[in-house]
């Protein structure tokens, strides 16, 4: 460790001053960017908490305290800060450091997110739990201006304010999520953000009154009148303050001397707070800064000097080919209509939502109300297309079935970031939506294995009368300028005939499965290839045929082995007397770390050596 890393310490800056925290805050983002840059991750929402972290761990004691970072994306400061900075260079590689908090990793993570707007409740139930107990700590819930637009913090905030627990809620306001914040909830921040007259006269109303002694003890009586103050300079007061929240701001969060101010007010409280602190995203890095569209907001290695990401594959992801498959789909029908849950850029919907405006629905971090919204298009003869990411469907179980399946709605759901994800760990593998989709009445699921396939596959959907999910992974494929064409519902296909058994498989694992099949045929073993790009409902027809051939069956895919394809077509195989070998290459039951792609497909056994070699035993 470096004599700079060495300074990455919490307890040292206790006693620093202004300038010297201003030093080491310009020193950590130099050391964030620097590691970043190499090891691709979250930048800028933790170059503009740098400040703010520090302050924090200057006045509250992290080894008592309790830190819940929402979402967990911006923590890369408080890691760095609490004995980390050493192993910063295996940041999101295997075996290495996590990109969120994690608990496992250090005494100091008392809690792991990865999706938005958890960090209150939980924090809620903590602070309960430390007054039952009678014990002193404080709970600090660090959560930003798009993730408190979720209801789920406003279910919390409601409970909060009604049993007065002490909690510390800090908003850290930077106008963006992922990229610019949208809804009434960043309008109404962005009221109070550009309301300082109210802060301004207030801050210089006590100077004033404590001048005197008189004065002190009006100033003590403030609060009976501060409401009335705020209505005459924010109109509307304070949204938090009604539900009986203690409310401070907006606070500049790169100002030392007020956020130190700010942070001991809040700790002195003996009732809930919220300290709005406005901070600037990408802070220090002016690419980052001026960055509109969250490119930086996660990012893979990449160059310093031009922002160019390192090395970067020359083909499209599989979210642009879908995206622009469903903009040539849209420009040609008005009826079909885009929703985001705050994804525009990792969804790459930047075409649709500048040329089709109309179009193009973007709710912010609301993935329940993206669903539900669907669905009231649905009913009025729209064509909606929900974009949104494997994990954060999770949320959206319940609208799925009593709001989506159960009036048969037709919707389409491009479920992104399905199967493995690199990087981000354990909150952010695809690995689940099939099990929670595949018992739902009236769901059909797909996966293409290729570009042409996600074109007929979207083409179907638009052309069906039921909720219709399209998987596809995170990772780059060839493009398909061919005309789309109708699939029948529910068919496979044979992609590679033999006579010796069968691998069952889908999506990306198409081209995997193939080349085993190769390698297989080298020893004299021939195994047909299907493509099961329909894994509900499935192509029963051919799935019948297969078991009459009473052949070994072995089922390829990258999702849960609970609730798999390969889980529903063994019961059906088992109920047709089927007495050959099926076996179901799949995750077992089991929660999967960050690494890259190819180190997942070998940890959960996926990889091609690993299923060449299964089979391979089996005839020997």
């Amino acid at each position: 460790m470096n004599s700079e890393e060495n300074n990455f310490n919490y307890q040292k800056i206790k006693d620093m001053d202004k300038e010297q925290l201003e030093t080491l805050a310009i020193q950590m983002r130099s050391f964030i960017l620097e590691n970043v840059s190499h090891t691709g991750g979250h930048l800028s929402s933790n170059l503009g908490i740098v400040d703010l972290t520090l302050s924090m761990l200057k006045v509250f004691d992290p080894a008592k305290d309790l830190f819940l970072f929402d979402v967990g994306h911006q923590c890369y400061p408080y890691k760095i800060l609490t004995g980390r900075a050493g192993q910063f260079s295996t940041l999101r590689k295997y075996k290495g450091l996590s990109g969120f908090q994690a608990r496992n990793e250090s005494r100091f993570d008392c809690f792991e997110a990865g999706h938005s707007s958890t960090s209150i409740s939980t924090g809620l139930g903590m602070a309960i739990a430390r007054d039952l107990n009678d014990e002193d700590f404080e709970v600090i819930s660090i959560i930003g201006d798009g993730s408190i637009s979720n209801g789920l913090a406003y279910e919390a905030l409601n409970h909060l304010g009604d049993v007065k627990t002490k909690q510390i809620i800090i908003l850290n306001d930077n106008q963006m999520s992922i990229s610019e914040n949208v809804g009434a909830v960043h309008n109404l921040l962005d009221q109070i953000r550009s309301a300082k007259g109210y802060r301004n006269a207030k801050e210089n109303t006590k100077s004033f009154l404590n001048k005197t002694k008189l004065g002190s003890k009006v100033a003590c009586g403030i609060d009976a009148i501060k409401n009335n103050v705020k209505k005459i300079y924010l109109k509307q007061g304070s949204i938090f303050e009604n539900f009986g929240i203690e409310y401070y701001g907006p606070i500049n969060g790169h100002d030392f001397e007020e956020l130190d101010k700010y942070l001991k007010i809040a700790k002195e409280q003996k009732k809930p707070v919220l300290l709005h602190v406005i901070t600037k995203k990408g802070c220090g890095y002016p690419l980052a800064e001026d960055d509109k569209i969250g490119k930086f907001h996660g990012i893979a290695a990449f160059d310093i000097k031009t922002g160019a990401v390192k090395s970067p594959n020359n083909l499209p992801s599989f979210s642009e080919i879908v995206s622009s498959y469903v903009y040539n789909f849209a420009k040609k029908d008005k009826d079909i209509i885009c929703i985001t849950p705050g994804m525009c850029y990792g969804n790459k919907l930047e075409t649709i939502k500048e040329k089709l405006p109309d179009q193009y629905l973007d709710v912010g971090i609301a993935e329940e109300h993206s669903l539900l919204l669907a669905n009231g298009l649905a009913i009025k003869n729209k064509k909606p297309i929900v974009f949104i990411y494997s994990t954060f469907l999770q949320r959206g179980y319940d609208e799925i079935v009593h709001d989506i399946a159960r009036m048969n709605s037709n919707l389409t759901l491009c479920i992104d970031r399905a199967g493995l994800v690199p990087g981000d760990g354990v909150s952010h593998q695809g690995v689940f939506d099939i099990p929670m989709l595949i018992s739902v009445p009236n769901m059909v699921i797909t996966m293409p294995k290729d570009a042409k396939e996600a074109n007929d596959l979207i083409y179907t959907s638009l052309n069906f009368s039921s909720p219709f999910a399209i998987r596809f992974p995170k990772i780059n494929i060839k493009y398909d300028y061919g005309r789309p064409q109708k699939l029948p519902i529910g068919s496979w296909e044979v992609l590679r005939k033999g006579t010796d058994g069968f691998i069952i498989t889908y999506g990306d694992l198409v081209s995997k499965a193939l080349n085993v099949a190769d390698k297989l045929q080298e020893k004299q073993i021939n195994l047909c290839v299907v493509n099961a790009r329909f894994i509900k409902p499935h192509d029963k027809e051919m799935f019948n045929q297969i078991i009459k051939l009473n052949k070994p069956i072995y089922i390829y895919e990258e999702s849960m082995k609970i609730g798999s394809l390969g889980s529903v077509l063994a019961q059906e195989a088992l109920s047709l007397g089927f007495s050959s070998k099926l076996q179901i290459f799949a995750i077992d039951d089991q929660f999967l770390t960050h690494a890259s792609r190819d180190e997942l497909l070998k940890i959960t056994g996926l990889d091609e050596t690993t299923i060449l070699n299964k089979i391979q035993k089996d005839f020997a």
